[in-house]
């Protein structure tokens, strides 16, 4: 006993993980192939490479002249000329650049965060949603072989019904051919008969009737059971849909087959706690946009103001000097080498204020946003967590409807074998039963999906 008990935990153990694993695969193949996400990804990986750009000093100006007639100096003849200068920010300028492209970057890092939350989410979805087909047809084939075991107990019912209306018709016949009687309907002492004698519809009226109400109940059934076998075909129809679009969520082949497990942990983690808002603004990338943005905003006010200081130049300027038989200085025919300082003055304030100003204001936009994205993410919280409470408030009516309601249906098959009676509440009982265990997947898989927003909203 112990041993069959350790195996089927074992089984039960290796059930769940290869479910959890099945869909963790799915995630990860996601992962891999979502083109959305992939091009949040690259343009992260691109906004990168803005940092070192804008971290960069301006490229150096370098010269070159060269006079086509040497111009006699001092210590020569003058004969060409090179110049080479850089610019200097004002202190401070680049690294507020770098700052402010590395916050933009960790925005663009947010957006592929988001993508990638958002993808898990519809994976997640559209994988609870398949099982929930699944287990539809499943529900329906059973309530369907059902029927037919139904129907075979009907066609029973009704060919023994027919034999006793024959049986009754015979017996009607041969009492009318009696040797009591006489052949002129005189009694043996030979009077008159004036008694009434049987019909054959008298004697077999309650057997036709209940003929009858057997052929009625079997037509009935038959409608039922042509519209189950509707919904099935309805349901494998949509099932090759939805398996479709899975398949294209995860960017592989449309008719790849999508392997699901014959049972699914229903999730029953916390979902009320106060310590869920605290996680959507710590790690919610939707949030952490605006807070990027905000950050990078400031940077660039930084930058504007500092760029509207001057601009230093340092360089150097080569002469190319050769000698003149005229000159007798000590210099004659040495090259001059003057260095040289360059200042760029911001003269035109207008725009430097203007650029202040245009990054005051995106930071003020970016806050407003932020506040407003908050909003948005603590109403879908607590929309969550009403269709969570929505869910276990169904979960629990349909278990319990679907116990209650499979007790009625035992006991109403009983009695409809026993005495014949009672096939339409037994029908419409089963109808009942077919619905509630419909709802209670639904109210597993709501539940389930309820549970894969809140996770995407705390976002761990």
């Amino acid at each position: 006993m112990r041993t069959i008990l350790i195996f089927m935990l074992f089984v039960f153990i290796a059930g769940t993980t290869k479910a959890q694993d099945s869909l963790d695969g799915y995630l990860k193949i996601a992962a891999q192939n979502n083109p959305a996400l992939k091009s949040k990804y690259n343009k992260y990986l691109a906004s990168l490479q803005k940092v070192p750009q804008v971290g960069a000093l301006p490229d150096p100006d370098l010269s070159f002249g060269y006079f086509i007639e040497p111009m006699e100096v001092l210590g020569g003849k003058q004969r060409a000329q090179i110049q080479l200068m850089q610019m200097f920010p004002w202190s401070g300028t680049l690294k507020a650049a770098k700052n402010e492209a590395a916050q933009m970057a960790q925005s663009d890092f947010e957006a592929f965060r988001a993508e990638k939350e958002e993808l898990f989410y519809n994976v997640r979805k559209s994988y609870f949603q398949l099982w929930f087909t699944d287990r539809q047809i499943i529900v329906n084939d059973s309530t369907l072989v059902l029927l037919q075991s139904l129907e075979k107990l009907l066609l029973a019912k009704l060919g023994s019904e027919n034999g006793s209306i024959a049986a009754t018709a015979s017996r009607s016949a041969t009492s009318e051919l009696s040797p009591q009687k006489g052949a002129m309907g005189m009694n043996p002492d030979g009077n008159p008969d004036n008694s009434v004698r049987p019909s054959p519809a008298m004697g077999g009226g309650s057997s036709m009737s209940k003929a009858g109400s057997a052929l009625n109940d079997l037509l009935q059934l038959r409608t039922e059971t042509g519209t189950l076998e509707n919904a099935i075909a309805s349901l494998k129809q949509r099932r090759m849909v939805m398996a479709t679009q899975f398949n294209l969520l995860l960017n592989r082949q449309p008719d790849a087959p999508v392997d699901l497990p014959t049972e699914l942990a229903v999730p029953d983690g916390d979902y009320q706690s106060a310590a869920l808002f605290d996680s959507i603004k710590q790690n919610n990338p939707m949030l952490k946009m605006p807070q990027s943005d905000i950050a990078a905003y400031r940077y660039r006010q930084v930058m504007n103001r500092k760029m509207g200081y001057p601009m230093v130049g340092l360089g150097l300027n080569y002469t190319v000097v050769q000698k003149s038989e005229m000159s007798t200085s000590s210099m004659n025919g040495k090259d001059m080498v003057m260095p040289m300082l360059s200042v760029k003055l911001p003269l035109y304030r207008k725009k430097y204020t203007a650029a202040v100003r245009e990054a005051q204001l995106l930071e003020q936009s970016a806050s407003e946003n932020a506040v407003n994205v908050q909003n948005m993410l603590f109403m879908e919280l607590t929309d969550t967590q009403l269709a969570i409470d929505e869910a276990n408030r169904n979960l629990r009516l349909a278990t319990q409807n679907s116990e209650l309601t499979q007790q009625r249906f035992n006991l109403q098959r009983t009695q409809f074998a026993v005495s014949g009676s009672g096939f339409d509440e037994l029908l419409r009982t089963q109808q009942s039963l077919l619905d509630y265990r419909i709802s209670l997947l639904q109210a597993q898989t709501d539940k389930r999906i309820a549970y894969a927003e809140l996770q995407k909203l705390v976002a761990k």
